[in-house]
């Protein structure tokens, strides 16, 4: 096991000192001087900013960080560079790389993924609820930040398989209560929600009284009453529509869009155009990867590749931007700790 990587402080341990730095009463860690500030929450780029750190987390953002700069205080010169939020991955699975989190976290950190939400299905099939604990555990050791969907679907299809485990609605009750839990993975099992599985229902029911997010994945084109079900069985999101009038369903019904670009997922383009073209509300949709081989992580990307091809669909570069990260943030209740450049952010 990798020993746990250092975290910065909780914001409510640390705001008093953030405070004194933004007055200039105390010296920021870092200062990055005179970069382009790619603000996700106004949607402009914003020139001549000046960034001050301290503890792991923004203090200042503004047009002269001076006042933070004291002895010991790093200053980094941008020289105009674009200054951009930590990328999310809102819907994945470290084992299609076919490495561990270690090794997958080293491959994408370079690409500028701090953040990941991944839910480990595959090693569940296999290992139950202690192979999870597996993934949880070495997630929270990694230096960025790994958050883990506890799976909802093991056996994926009960009845027509034979895997190695299954997981319950105990499990899933007992997961809630781990630290680095961030909701419930992808809910495969559409057609038992709109029949009100008890299994489906109480695992749905035991993510929501924890106050987490409730992932969704209905693989079906039929819009009608079936998906009319599942929705109002609880899933908040939704990646596996294919066609923009997908999309526009999952966002009227008041899910968020998960828009996705993989290994084997080319699902943005002809989505996106519910945005580009109908003029939905970009803020209800979010990029994903879901598959990464590591033969395209290490030669195309990660999720820098789904922003570059976002951008080329006729996206605004702001907007492509917000969907990999802010939006992303919000849609797991993280705002305050992720997906932006402003004061009390990671």
């Amino acid at each position: 096991m990798p020993k746990t990587a250092t975290k910065p402080r909780p914001w409510a341990e640390m705001a008093t000192h953030l405070v004194d730095v933004a007055m200039g009463r105390k010296p920021a860690d870092l200062v990055i001087r005179n970069g382009r500030w790619v603000n996700v929450h106004s949607g402009e780029v914003v020139a001549g900013t000046d960034i001050a750190i301290a503890g792991g987390r923004f203090a200042y953002c503004g047009p002269n960080a001076g006042h933070a700069i004291g002895q010991g205080t790093k200053v980094v010169d941008a020289g105009g560079r674009y200054l951009v939020p930590g990328l999310c991955d809102a819907h994945m699975h470290v084992e299609s790389g076919m490495v561990t989190v270690t090794e997958f976290c080293r491959a994408v950190i370079p690409h500028g993924t701090t953040s990941m939400f991944i839910d480990p299905h595959e090693i569940a099939n296999v290992l139950g609820l202690p192979g999870v604990r597996l993934m949880h555990d070495e997630a929270v050791a990694m230096p960025v930040n790994v958050h883990v969907q506890m799976p909802s679907c093991v056996p994926s299809a009960p009845g027509l398989e034979h895997a190695g485990a299954e997981l319950t609605v105990a499990d899933v009750t007992e997961a809630m209560t781990w630290e680095n839990i961030i909701g419930l993975g992808e809910v495969m099992n559409f057609p038992g929600v709109a029949a009100n599985d008890p299994v489906m229902a109480g695992e749905i029911a035991a993510t929501v009284r924890a106050g987490k997010t409730v992932g969704g994945h209905y693989a079906s084109r039929d819009l009608g009453l079936p998906f009319h079900g599942y929705v109002a069985g609880g899933p908040e999101d939704d990646h596996e529509g294919t066609r923009a009038e997908d999309a526009i369903a999952r966002v009227r019904q008041g899910m968020k869009a998960m828009l996705r670009l993989g290994s084997a997922w080319y699902d943005v383009a002809s989505q996106i155009k519910a945005v580009t073209e109908s003029g939905l509300d970009p803020r209800n949709f979010i990029l994903c990867t879901d598959d990464s081989h590591s033969g395209t992580l290490v030669h195309e990307g990660h999720m820098d590749r789904v922003v570059r091809h976002a951008i080329q669909q006729g996206l605004k570069p702001v907007t492509a931007i917000q969907m990999a990260t802010l939006n992303t943030a919000q849609h797991f209740r993280l705002e305050r700790e992720i997906g932006s450049i402003a004061p009390g952010r990671l």
